[in-house]
C-alpha cells in the first residue's frame, strides 16, 4: 500500500501532542506492515527528522505565493493524485475540500469552535470548513475519543459508519525506574524543594490555570503547608500575569511558576508529584492523564468532554468551572493518602487499555479498508471494453 501523509506536524522543530502521537502511530504501522510505503509531504527546509520510520519517503512540496490555504487545498491533494497513493491521511484537524483520492481525516477535537476566544476569525472559518468537509467528503473520519465522534455525528452530520474511534496510546514499557538522584537534580532546577502537586499551565483559557490558582487559594491551610502547587509550561507574559494574581490572592511562596519544561523532564516532574491537577475545560483526549498513570501519580481531572472517558475510575473527577468544587476535591484528595494510592493502582491497570500497538493496529485496519474501497471504486469507474 502507498499512503500519502500530511506530515507537517512531524517536521515541526518542536513537536506537540499531534506530532508526537502521529509518530507513535506510524512507528507501529512500520513495524507491523514494513511493506507499506508512506510519502510524507511537508514544507520544511530542514532535513527529515532522524526518528522517522524507514518506510517514509519525505517529499518537500510547495506552492508559489501560497494564499488562502492553497497548500492544503490544492498542492497536497494534487501531489497525492500524481503519486497515485492508495489513501491520503490528513492527521491534524485540517483537510482539503477537493479529495481526488480516498482520504482519511483525523479530527481530534472541536475546541477552536467551542472556545474561540482570541482566535482570528479567518482561522476559525478555515477550521469549521475543514470539519464540514471531512464530515461530508472524507472516506473515513478518525477521532481519538467517543466524545469527539459523537459531537461530529450530532453537530456536523457525520455518517456514524464513517466515524472511527482510535484512542491514543502510551508506551507502558520502559516507564518508571527513575532514580532518586535524577529526580532531585531536576526538581532543583525547577525550584522545587518540598512536596508538591503539579499542573501543566498555559495562557490558553481552556487549560484552566487561573482556575487552579484560585482554587489553590481556597484549599485548606493544612494542605498548602505540606505541598506546594508547581505550574510549568508558562510563557513570560502569562507567568507575570499569574504572579500578580498570586499576589492578590496571597499565595506567593505557596505556588511555583515556571516556564516550558523540557520533554525529558516531564516524566521526572510527574513522578515526583503527589498528584497531577488537570481540570481542563475541554479536551479531545487528554494524554497527560495517561502520562500521570504511567508515572504512578494520582490524577485529579475534569468530569467533562473526553476526560472521564480516558480517566475512567482511576482519577478524581470534578466540575472544572467551579473553584469551590475544585478546592474541595483537592483538599479531599491530598488529605487521603489511601485514596491517592488506590488511584495510582487503578491508573496502572487502566494503562493497558491505551497502547500504541492497539491504536496502530486499529488505524491500520482503517487505512486498509479505505484503500480497498478505493480500488473497488476505480475498477467500477474504469471504462468497459466495447462489445465485439
Amino acid at each position: 500500500m502507498r499512503i500519502g501523509l500530511d506530515a507537517r506536524t512531524l517536521f515541526s522543530p518542536q513537536r506537540r501532542g499531534i506530532g508526537k502521537s502521529l509518530l507513535k502511530l506510524y512507528q507501529r504501522l512500520a513495524a507491523v506492515h514494513p511493506g507499506w510505503e508512506v510519502i510524507a509531504y511537508h514544507r520544511s527546509p530542514a532535513d527529515a527528522p532522524g526518528d522517522l520510520p524507514a518506510s517514509f519517503i519525505p517529499r518537500h512540496i510547495e506552492i508559489p505565493g501560497d494564499r488562502y490555504d492553497a497548500w492544503t487545498q490544492l498542492r497536497l491533494p494534487a501531489a497525492a493524485k500524481l503519486d497515485r497513493v492508495d489513501v491520503l491521511h490528513c492527521p491534524a484537524n485540517v483537510c482539503p475540500r477537493w479529495m481526488p483520492v480516498p482520504t482519511v481525516v483525523t479530527l481530534h477535537d472541536l475546541i477552536p469552535l467551542d472556545m474561540p476566544e482570541g482566535r482570528p476569525s479567518a482561522e476559525l472559518a478555515r477550521f469549521e470548513q475543514a470539519v464540514a468537509s471531512a464530515c461530508a467528503n472524507a472516506t473515513a473520519v478518525v477521532t481519538p475519543s467517543k466524545y469527539t465522534r459523537r459531537r461530529l455525528v450530532n453537530d456536523y452530520g457525520l455518517n456514524a459508519k464513517r466515524g472511527v474511534v482510535v484512542p491514543w496510546g502510551l508506551t507502558v514499557e520502559n516507564q518508571g525506574g527513575l532514580d532518586i538522584g535524577s529526580i532531585d537534580e531536576v526538581l532543583q532546577r525547577y525550584g522545587i524543594d518540598s512536596g508538591y502537586v503539579l499542573h501543566f499551565g498555559a495562557a490558553e483559557p481552556r487549560k484552566n490555570t487561573r482556575g487552579v490558582i484560585e482554587a489553590w487559594a481556597m484549599v485548606r491551610r493544612s494542605v498548602r503547608e505540606k505541598w506546594k502547587l508547581v505550574i510549568v509550561g508558562l510563557d513570560d507574559n502569562t507567568k507575570q500575569e499569574l504572579e500578580r494574581l498570586c499576589g492578590v490572592l496571597g499565595t506567593r511562596g505557596q505556588i511555583v511558576l515556571q516556564g516550558y519544561a523540557a520533554e525529558d523532564d516531564l516524566p521526572v516532574l510527574l513522578s515526583g508529584a503527589s498528584a497531577l491537577l488537570y481540570p481542563s475545560l475541554s479536551e479531545g483526549f487528554g494524554l497527560p492523564v495517561l502520562e500521570a498513570f504511567a508515572a504512578a501519580t494520582a490524577v485529579l481531572t475534569s468530569d467533562t468532554t473526553s476526560l472521564p472517558e480516558v480517566a475512567g475510575d482511576a482519577a478524581e473527577l470534578v466540575p472544572p468551572g467551579s473553584a469551590t468544587a475544585l478546592a474541595t476535591a483537592i483538599t479531599r484528595l491530598m488529605k487521603d493518602p489511601m485514596r491517592r494510592s488506590d488511584l495510582v493502582t487503578r491508573g496502572t491497570k487502566r494503562l493497558t487499555q491505551f497502547r500504541w500497538a492497539d491504536a496502530g493496529d486499529k488505524f491500520a485496519a482503517v487505512l486498509d479498508a479505505v484503500a480497498r474501497s478505493g480500488r473497488r471504486t476505480r475498477r467500477t469507474d474504469e471504462p468497459r471494453p466495447a462489445a465485439a
